[in-house]
């Protein structure tokens, strides 16, 4: 009996349609893998070709913005 019913159309696309939802989530996985693999490679090859070198900046304006100043807030106690 079992057999006659898993047998059914809706059961096998339903197999079909869950299996190919396993295919599509691992596929995805390795591919996100496979880019992160690459990224790492790459910036492990860019700071072996082009290392970065340390710059010294010399600060020339103190205030670069003057129009911004910091807030002086006052807060008295109030007796109850």
């Amino acid at each position: 009996m079992i057999e006659r019913v898993m047998g059914l159309p809706i059961f096998m696309f339903t197999r079909v349609a869950l299996s190919a939802l396993i295919t599509a989530s691992a596929g995805i996985i390795v591919l996100s893998f496979l880019w992160m693999l690459w990224s790492f490679i790459e910036d492990v090859y860019d700071n072996l070709l082009f290392p970065e070198k340390e710059v010294a900046i010399e600060e020339t304006s103190i205030d670069k913005f003057p129009h911004i100043q910091p807030l002086t807030v006052i807060a008295e106690k109030r007796i109850i």
